[in-house]
């Protein structure tokens, strides 16, 4: 073995963090998204690591030798797949035993945020209280039993499910006395609550007054590959009829994405430009500018781009990446300069770096173009929950809310949009289509699924001041939409469930 390659081997070894599974777990954990498992350290940040499950280790190793929480999607008794992480650990040749150490970061998350948030007025319910209590007791009995691995693993699984449910309790805690605190001091909240709809929706589904219902405000997507399907030939007609309807039906309107640069989502023909940058830069700028021209003063809010902090189809590095989100605000802010201007940014946890050694920070590039002088007027985070690729895994409410307020140290209004599936398999119609997570023991109907998960994800931002829109991405599965089964409407035109939940939210609490 040469001297390089040694060297690259030890630097790997010391970033190794080794974790025992006993027989007892092991059908658990093989069931747990494990590939994409990750350690992050104390700036919050996702490492790249390689993951191996091989017998009864566990193990994830990276290049660098640093403390760091690892963070474990499995699927949990009573709540389904939820993202679980440990406390502090230090890569080490002795293992850790992978649940207990589950269990105690289920515990430390559990008491120390129920105490500061108690500390802070907040009321807990007796649910919470004997939840706490008998999660933290399980926990105990796990440490106490160390010396049967076995056994301590099956009673940290206990725990981590009770101490799961307690912080799923806790997060509906804070956001309905949130947002009860709010609304004595608002007559009603000032947040825009958007459906998202692609062009000619949402005027030609037969649930066009529903939408009315149910929102104040619509996010009327912007295709580039529908608009330009050839280079050069324009046709802007279905998204000019679904902005004029929803200015008709006192909507405000959310113009965007302009530019989403996921797969399938830009025009086939952009691709033979991929080699010639400064040609791909004129033509994303020209596309910008023509439709801004053509659409403003119809739109109340640019959303100029989506989805170019993660890995796509366009192979782009970190300065051309730049150069692109620079282009394209600097271009909206040219063209329409009285209108707000935000860009988006997919996977605001960033658990795509822990797969991606040259992956952006979603936080550190929103950061760069706040501080640019461009005038951003917002930042809006996409949220994608239960897919199995390109999505923000599960987590409760609470580890959702604290995502929530670090962007929020930004300093800049927030925009969040939201998509859960409300069924499984294929979906034909959508143009994004997306595999959803697999069925767990505890999983509800697909589309009760939908509402349990969304739910307090949206009570949440409610309860927050600075989200200033909530943007639901997806309206009738019935007609050709993006993401697959997102829509509140599902494919045989029958209304989901969530739907009624929002009408009501919308009714009791939204101008």
């Amino acid at each position: 073995m040469s001297s390089s390659l040694l060297r690259i081997g030890l630097v790997c070894i010391m970033g190794q963090f080794r974790f025992d599974v006993p027989e007892s777990v092991h059908g658990l954990v093989e069931q747990s998204l494990w590939k994409k498992a990750y350690i992050c350290g104390i700036e919050g940040v996702p490492w790249q690591s390689r993951n191996e499950l091989v017998g009864s280790r566990l193990t994830l190793t990276r290049t660098i030798d640093s403390s760091g929480k690892l963070f474990l999607t499995l699927p949990v008794k009573h709540v389904g797949y939820s993202t679980v992480s440990t406390c502090s650990l230090r890569p080490s040749d002795e293992p850790h035993l992978l649940m207990l150490e589950l269990a105690r970061g289920c515990c430390h998350r559990a008491r120390m945020q129920s105490d500061t948030w108690e500390r802070s007025g907040l009321i807990l319910t007796d649910k919470f209280k004997e939840l706490l209590k008998t999660g933290t007791q399980r926990f105990l009995d796990a440490a106490q039993r160390r010396g049967d691995p076995g056994l301590a693993s099956e009673l940290s699984v206990e725990a981590i499910s009770l101490l799961t449910q307690a912080l799923a309790n806790l997060g509906d805690s804070f956001a309905l006395q949130s947002i009860a605190f709010r609304k004595q001091r608002e007559i009603t909240i000032g947040t825009l609550l958007a459906g998202s709809v692609l062009p000619p929706n949402p005027r030609s589904t037969t649930h066009s007054e529903d939408f009315c219902t149910a929102f104040n405000s619509a996010a009327v997507r912007i295709s580039w590959a529908d608009i330009e399907t050839d280079s050069g030939r324009f046709d802007y007609d279905a998204a000019e009829e679904s902005i004029r309807w929803c200015g008709e039906q006192g909507l405000r309107v959310i113009g965007g994405p302009l530019l989403d640069f996921r797969e399938r989502m830009l025009p086939h023909w952009l691709y033979l430009l991929e080699e010639d940058f400064d040609s791909l830069l004129a033509a994303v700028c020209q596309f910008v500018e023509r439709t801004v021209l053509k659409l403003r003063g119809q739109v109340q809010l640019w959303n100029c781009a989506s989805g170019l902090n993660t890995p796509g189809p366009l192979e782009l590095n970190d300065e051309q990446v730049m150069r692109l989100a620079v282009g394209i605000l600097q271009t909206v802010r040219r063209t329409d300069p009285n209108t707000p201007a935000i860009m988006s940014f997919d996977q605001p946890f960033g658990e795509y770096l822990a797969c991606h050694h040259d992956g952006i920070s979603p936080m550190h590039f929103a950061d760069a173009l706040a501080r640019s002088g461009l005038g951003m007027a917002g930042i809006g985070l996409d949220v994608r929950v239960n897919y199995a690729n390109g999505s923000t895994l599960p987590r409760t409410a609470v580890e959702f809310g604290q995502m929530i307020d670090r962007w929020a140290t930004l300093g800049m209004p927030l925009m969040v949009q939201l998509c859960v599936p409300g069924d499984r398999g294929f979906d034909e119609r959508a143009v994004y289509p997306i595999e959803t997570l697999a069925a767990t023991a505890d999983d509800f109907e697909p589309r009760i699924e939908q509402l349990r998960v969304a739910g307090p994800f949206i009570r949440t931002l409610l309860a927050k001041h600075c989200v200033h829109a909530i943007v639901w991405e997806g309206w009738c599965d019935a007609e050709p939409h993006i993401i697959s089964h997102s829509g509140m409407i599902d494919s045989k035109n029958q209304p989901r469930p969530l739907l009624e939940y929002i009408t009501r939210l919308r009714r009791e609490f939204l101008a």
